[in-house]
């Protein structure tokens, strides 16, 4: 890593939770890095109302993904799928806090790469079944102790 100064920096890259370029001008730079700040304290409503993707998107993105058993899924590609266009920077950042988000991960399991999530794997139907089974339970249980 290098910073503004010019100073390098060794970071092992299972240290790294996310990477992505960062633009050459100052300005772009900087409003990347505030968006950047603002999605990470982002819950998940706001990250599916800033990609327009609601739980049944998610579910057609995994239909789509399980048919191919030899594929993992990018943060780029799900936003592709879902919306066929080229993902911005944010975009790709927001897809891949959406899929590591609970609700997702009753479809897909993270792929990691020297420690970092570097993309993600459709479940078998049956997991799937499976784990929405055990995350409905758990939200109507949670809904009724309130």
């Amino acid at each position: 890593i290098i910073d503004s100064s010019n100073h390098k920096y060794n970071v092992p890259d299972k240290d790294v939770t996310y990477a992505m370029p960062c633009p050459n001008s100052v300005g772009k730079a900087a409003k990347l890095y505030e968006d950047l700040c603002r999605a990470q304290e982002s819950p998940l409503e706001t990250i599916q109302d800033e990609l327009d993707v609601s739980p049944d998107l998610v579910q057609m993105a995994w239909e789509e993904a399980v048919e191919d058993e030899t594929h993992n899924l990018t943060p780029a590609e799900f936003v592709e799928l879902v919306h066929a266009h080229t993902p911005s920077a944010m975009e790709k950042y927001l897809a891949w806090k959406l899929l590591q988000s609970e609700m997702s991960h009753v479809f897909f399991k993270e792929i990691k790469d020297k420690g970092r999530v570097v993309s993600f794997k459709a479940k078998t139907k049956k997991s799937v079944d499976a784990a929405k089974d055990v995350f409905c339970r758990q939200h109507v249980d949670d809904t009724e102790s309130q």
